[in-house]
């Protein structure tokens, strides 16, 4: 049996709660500006199999204060379109210093499976509302206080101070489940990516039913590597995917 999960940014689906004192000063510039891009090649059993990009738009208002807006988009090409065709968006919407979600999206196409999906927060009741449209579905979960959504979390991870032996615990939501989603600091390692070789911490997340982007096989092992300075820019992720292995590897 397989289960629908993060794995294109695996930590997309990186927790909220993380215990190094949120909201305080860190003494650097800022993880992320409007107007980065991160590009990435896909790659799946061994070609080059499309290309990705994370990207924080310009600010948005809601009830006269600014919020964040960030996009994800990911699509194969020609070589491997016959064989699982992929075009996908995530769209989400966060406090401005990303404690909380407050919309998130996902337009999936992959294979035969398409999904139009939409979750709308509600803080008061501390309730998510998840709306499927080509299915005419809808549910109302609970959910945690400070829950994300698997894309604005994957950038307050960016935000955080943390070290090798670090766990990241916190409440996330697709919105069909709140639960309480984890990564591990496992290691620092220097790689080669794209022939740059980048200094990284190596993590090894855990979803907790939470799904993302692409089929991944139940069980199959995730790892990340992401710069060791104060961006934490993830340059690679590598995974077990439902059609074979994938690498993600940065290239600008």
């Amino acid at each position: 049996m397989q289960n629908r999960k993060a794995l294109l940014f695996a930590f997309l689906s990186l927790p909220l709660a993380c215990r190094f004192g949120f909201g305080e000063e860190t003494g650097h510039p800022p993880a992320f500006e409007v107007g980065e891009k991160l590009s990435y090649s896909l790659g799946w059993q061994f070609i080059v199999a499309g290309h990705a990009s994370i990207e924080v738009l310009p600010d948005e208002e809601i009830d006269g204060r600014k919020v964040r807006s960030f996009t994800m988009t990911a699509k194969t090409n020609w070589a491997a379109d016959p064989f699982f065709k992929v075009r996908d968006k995530l769209s989400s919407l966060a406090e401005y210093d990303v404690s909380r979600s407050l919309g998130y999206s996902k337009i999936q196409r992959e294979g035969k499976t398409q999904h139009d999906i939409s979750v709308e927060f509600d803080w008061e009741t501390l309730t998510a509302h998840y709306q499927e449209t080509l299915k005419g579905s809808n549910r109302e979960i609970p959910i945690l206080e400070n829950t994300l959504d698997p894309l604005s979390a994957f950038y307050f991870i960016r935000m955080q101070d943390f070290d090798v032996g670090s766990v990241i615990k916190g409440p996330l939501t697709d919105g069909k489940r709140c639960n309480i989603a984890q990564i591990e600091v496992v290691a620092r390692e220097k790689i080669k990516v794209n022939g740059t070789t980048y200094d990284t911490f190596k993590m090894i997340p855990d979803f907790k039913d939470v799904g993302g982007v692409f089929e991944r096989s139940e069980n199959a092992s995730v790892e990340i590597w992401v710069t060791a300075d104060y961006r934490h820019i993830p340059v690679k992720m590598k995974s077990e995917v439902a059609v074979g292995s994938f690498v993600a590897e940065l290239e600008n």
